[in-house]
């Protein structure tokens, strides 16, 4: 996957590179991933590691180049000052001393929350220091309920604490019951996870990184973690889940991820979390539901083949776009190795589609040669050149070699960064060996071959200039062909 090209050059990118190399430099957020930064034309590419929660810079300013790593005693220095920071938070508590804590939380009925602060004010002369801050009296319903009293963490990079609608949880609460699952890992899903905390079945367990969750839960259903490095920050965080697997039978990994999130480490988490559950019982079945959009969908197919899309279009309800009411319909899905046919879709604006064998929005229409259902909840129409359904006032630019609206810039056309040649992308060069997960000679999928479209090859200034041209003289025409049409007369 790769990151937004920086400094607006076209053809540079980052991509990360998996396996992560053993003892990575850490950050508070956990240890870094490394990535490789490349330029079309470049004969050397960059490699460096960079923090696995926050793509920004601004938020997490980790960045060790590889070929200057850290000594051991600075890696040792900069994970205990890390470490350190992360005890000196308000609302830490240890693994250790947790489950008292949340018993006298739970009891008290004089108990207050500073919003402000994000903790609770314990010791009597304590309220002195939040003078200024939201205090609000505490109830049992609202310590078992967090997401109600903290205030959420918006990055879209990072955190992306963007929490379920009414309808949305009331939809995988219905979904998770009817499977009669044994044990519920929620990653990144606080709102499910409130649902089922304390009942028997589903036993639930909530992983998250946002640490405020210690002072409201104790060790065994909450872990601090990250789940782009599948990292825990506790040394013992990974024995409380191996304790509350111990006994499973059917087990549900949902997880909500910030859409910045690269698919390809999340994937690589999922695939050790699923391969943790069949340690511990070889005979466990898991089901994957990964809440993603739409158009990431390709990604998410890549790294798990076995996840389809459901059409349930999932909303937030702290999102500015993505909630319900909102005219822009979410583009946010749920793809799931769950057969599509047990799921079924509210009948309000869902219908069944017989040649899917699955619900699907009420405005969408079969594709016959797709042979599916389209993901977009708008008007289609399939296009011979792209082999997929678009908008239907999307028209086909060669330049761009896809849809695009009437009036937008061309952008150059697909060329891999190694070798400069059309037809496959970085990852599947030819002539690279060994970059795969597993060591071994990556070859070139059928499908990611040229098909004999004709490109370009940014290979000379004379060529790069020629193609600006004519980028100038189609936009110029495009604006031409706006003018001449004439607004009637009211």
């Amino acid at each position: 996957m790769h990151l937004k090209a920086e400094h607006g050059r076209e053809g540079t990118g980052v991509e990360v590179i998996l396996p992560t190399p053993p003892n990575p430099p850490h950050c508070v957020h956990g240890p870094a991933l490394l990535f490789e930064r490349f330029a079309q034309g470049d004969s050397e590419h960059k490699k460096f590691f960079a923090c696995s929660a926050y793509r920004n810079r601004k938020d997490c300013s980790l960045y060790v180049l590889l070929d200057k790593p850290w000594s051991k005693s600075k890696l040792e220095e900069r994970l205990a000052i890390f470490q350190e920071e992360r005890r000196k938070r308000k609302w830490y508590v240890s693994n250790g001393d947790r489950s008292a804590r949340v018993q006298v939380i739970r009891t008290s009925d004089k108990m207050q929350f500073c919003q402000t602060c994000s903790s609770f004010v314990i010791e009597p002369d304590e309220p002195g220091f939040h003078t200024d801050h939201t205090l609000v009296r505490t109830s049992y319903k609202s310590v078992t309920n967090p997401s109600t009293l903290m205030s959420a963490l918006t990055s879209n990079e990072g955190n992306a604490q963007y929490l379920f609608s009414s309808d949305t949880t009331n939809f995988i609460t219905q979904l998770i019951t009817a499977k009669k699952f044994s044990h519920l890992l929620c990653v990144g899903t606080p709102r499910i996870h409130e649902i089922f905390s304390g009942a028997k079945k589903p036993k639930s367990m909530l992983l998250d990184l946002d640490d405020r969750f210690v002072q409201f839960y104790p060790p065994t259903v909450f872990q601090h973690y990250n789940m782009s490095a599948n990292f825990f920050f506790e040394e013992d965080g990974e024995k409380y889940l191996r304790m509350f697997l111990k006994k499973s039978k059917r087990v549900a990994l949902i997880l909500d991820p910030p859409f910045g999130a690269l698919a390809r480490v999340i994937g690589n988490s999922i695939d050790k979390l699923k391969a943790l559950v069949k340690e511990i019982n070889p005979a466990a079945e898991i089901i994957v539901y990964w809440i993603f959009p739409y158009f990431l969908s390709k990604h998410v197919s890549e790294v798990q083949p076995s996840l389809k899309m459901c059409h349930y279009m999932v909303e937030y309800e702290n999102h500015p776009v993505f909630k319900k009411g909102n005219s822009t319909k979410s583009p946010v899905r749920l793809h799931t190795d769950q057969p599509l046919s047990e799921i079924t879709l509210p009948d309000d604006n869902y219908k069944h589609c017989d040649k899917c064998s699955a619900g699907v929005p009420k405005e969408v229409l079969h594709c016959t040669k797709c042979k599916c259902c389209p993901p977009i909840n708008r008007p289609t129409k399939h296009c011979v050149k792209c082999e997929r359904c678009v908008r239907d006032h999307y028209l086909h630019c060669d330049m761009c070699e896809g849809c695009r609206p009437s009036l937008h810039h061309c952008k150059s056309p697909s060329v891999c960064h190694r070798c400069q040649q059309p037809g496959h992308k970085r990852r599947y060069c030819p002539l690279v060996t060994g970059n795969t997960q597993n060591g071994s000679e990556e070859t070139i999928p059928e499908d990611k071959k040229s098909d004999g479209k004709s490109y370009f090859t940014l290979s000379t200034e004379e060529e790069k200039k020629n193609l600006r041209k004519e980028r100038k003289r189609k936009n110029k025409e495009a604006k031409k062909s706006v003018k001449k049409i004439k607004v009637p007369a009211e």
